[in-house]
C-alpha cells in the first residue's frame, strides 16, 4: 500500500530532477549563440480513477524555452548575423522548417547559405538561397544579400536573395537541439514586423550563467531533502503495510 503522502514525496523529488536537467542543459550552453534558457516550473496534478492514488501530486511540466534574446557579440565575420526584434531565421532540416536565433551562417560546397549545423537557410518564399562564389558578401539590415561575383573581374554588386526572418509564432516553442526549435503543429509563421540582421555580430545564449549556478545550488540541496522526506515515507509506509499483514 502506498501512501498519498509518499506519492506526493517521489513526484516532489521528480520535479526537482527535472529542474536540475533543465538549469544543467543552461549551464552546458551558457555559451551557445543562440541558445534559450530551458525552463521547468511545478504544476500540481489531481490523479483520478479506480486505481489513482489518494490526493495529488507535484509534477514538473517544461512551459518552453525563453524566448527573450541573448545579447549580441561582435565577430566581425562577414558570414555571422546577429537578430533585433521579434526575429527568427528559418532553416530546413530533416523533419522540417525549424526556427534559430544562431546566426553563425555559413556557405556549403553546393553554394547553399547554410547555419551552423549545414541546415540550409531559407529565404522570402520558404526556399533555400543558392549563392555563386563571392570576393565580397554584405547581408543587410533586412536580410538582403548582395556580392561580388568572385573571377568576374568588376567590382558591381549584386543582389542574390533575401534572408526571412519570422515573428515568435503562437504557442510555446520545442527545443530540437543545436539551438533549433519548432513551432507548434499548425502555427503559422509570419514575417517579422520589427526583425533586423547586423552583419558581423552574433546572438549569445540568454541564460545568465551566475543566476542559474545559483539555482543549481539552490535545486541541489532541494532534491538531497526531498530524497531524506521520500525515504522517510517509504519506511513508513513500510511499517504500515507490515502492521497491516499482521492484523
Amino acid at each position: 500500500m502506498q501512501t498519498s503522502s509518499l506519492f506526493t514525496a517521489m513526484s516532489g523529488l521528480e520535479d526537482i530532477d527535472a529542474q536540475l536537467q533543465a538549469v544543467s542543459a543552461n549551464i552546458a550552453n551558457a555559451n551557445t549563440p543562440g541558445y534559450a534558457a530551458v525552463q521547468a516550473q511545478a504544476e500540481t496534478a489531481t490523479y483520478t480513477g479506480a486505481n489513482a492514488p489518494p490526493g495529488g501530486a507535484v509534477v514538473a511540466t517544461l512551459p518552453g524555452p525563453d524566448l527573450k534574446q541573448g545579447s549580441m557579440t561582435h565577430t566581425g565575420d562577414d558570414l555571422d548575423v546577429g537578430l533585433s526584434g521579434d526575429s527568427w531565421l528559418t532553416v530546413q532540416t530533416a523533419n522540417g522548417t525549424a526556427l534559430t536565433r544562431d546566426g553563425a551562417l555559413s556557405i556549403s560546397n553546393a553554394g547553399l547559405l547554410t547555419d551552423s549545423s549545414g541546415n540550409p537557410v531559407l529565404g522570402l518564399g520558404g526556399t533555400p538561397i543558392s549563392l555563386p562564389q563571392l570576393s565580397s558578401i554584405k547581408i543587410g539590415a533586412d536580410g538582403t544579400i548582395s556580392g561580388v561575383v568572385a573571377g568576374s573581374g568588376g567590382s558591381l554588386a549584386q543582389a542574390f536573395g533575401q534572408i526571412a526572418m519570422v515573428a515568435s509564432p503562437s504557442g510555446s516553442l520545442t527545443p530540437l537541439g543545436n539551438s533549433l526549435y519548432q513551432a507548434q503543429p499548425g502555427a503559422p509563421l509570419v514575417p517579422s514586423a520589427d526583425g533586423a540582421l547586423h552583419q558581423g555580430y552574433l546572438n549569445g545564449s540568454n541564460v545568465d550563467p551566475t543566476m542559474a549556478m545559483m539555482q543549481m545550488i539552490d535545486d541541489s540541496k532541494s532534491y538531497e531533502l526531498q530524497a531524506q522526506l521520500t525515504k522517510s515515507q517509504s519506511s513508513a509506509s513500510s511499517d504500515l503495510n507490515t502492521l497491516l499483514a499482521q492484523g
